[in-house]
């Protein structure tokens, strides 16, 4: 019964096109523990919009199907009062959005999806990890030159 209630938000639109998810990604950025929320606000009057990214890092077919499978439940959990309007969504799922309880999916994605389109939140993929970069490039490089 309770899925009939919610009925309504599974029916959120979904994006589709590449240009869509490129716009998205210019927006604002939160990373939760299951997945990163990217959000885009818009002027115009729009119906909001969600678009589900899991990359092959995250596993096979089966797996990458099983995660966007729970990533939809929960967006179909939020009422429609729950989702901002005039705004985009992409979620890239992490590994964790599969073992991760239900309803602590849904508990972030409810957070995510008002923090990312705030003004305060920052905006980017942050400042690099200069550590871990210079010993990847120090590795990279440190045989060449080398005749043995």
């Amino acid at each position: 019964m309770a899925a009939h209630a919610n009925s309504q938000s599974a029916a959120m639109n979904t994006l589709k096109k590449r240009s869509d998810f490129l716009a998205v990604a210019k927006g604002g950025r939160v990373g939760r523990r299951a997945f990163v929320v990217q959000g885009l606000q818009h002027s115009a009057e729009a119906v909001p919009r969600i678009g589900y990214t899991v990359t092959k890092k995250t596993g096979n077919s089966v797996v990458r199907s099983r995660i966007k499978r729970r990533l939809r439940a929960a967006v179909a959990e939020l009422s429609p009062a729950e989702i901002p309007k005039n705004a985009d969504f992409v979620l890239v799922a992490r590994d964790s959005a599969l073992t991760l309880p239900f309803p602590n999916l849904v508990a972030d994605l409810k957070s995510g999806l008002h923090q990312v389109l705030d003004p305060a939140t920052p905006r980017g993929r942050g400042k690099p990890r200069k550590g871990n970069r210079q010993k990847q490039m120090h590795h990279r490089t440190g045989n060449r030159g080398k005749s043995s």
